[in-house]
């Protein structure tokens, strides 16, 4: 690749790369593997849905304490 890199004169470099990679072999998980990767994500989870319990709710608050706006469309002249 090196090689190629210095032979050709029109590589983009950063340019992003559309390919795809095939790989002969599996990977094989344990049963204590899957388990520990099960309870890692209910963990991830429950972490994200508490967050998400814990911030205070804005938006109607938001709606609520602004005042209303017409508003017009591009076809209103």
């Amino acid at each position: 690749m090196a090689v190629h890199y210095w032979e050709e004169s029109e590589i983009e470099v950063g340019k992003p790369v559309n390919c795809q990679v095939v790989v002969n072999h599996t990977v094989e998980l344990t049963e204590e593997e899957k388990e520990q990767a099960r309870q890692d994500a209910i963990a991830k989870l429950r972490d994200e849905e508490a967050s998400k319990m814990r911030r205070p709710s804005q938006s109607k608050k938001a709606t609520e304490n602004r005042p209303q706006v017409e508003q017009r469309s591009l076809f209103d002249f």
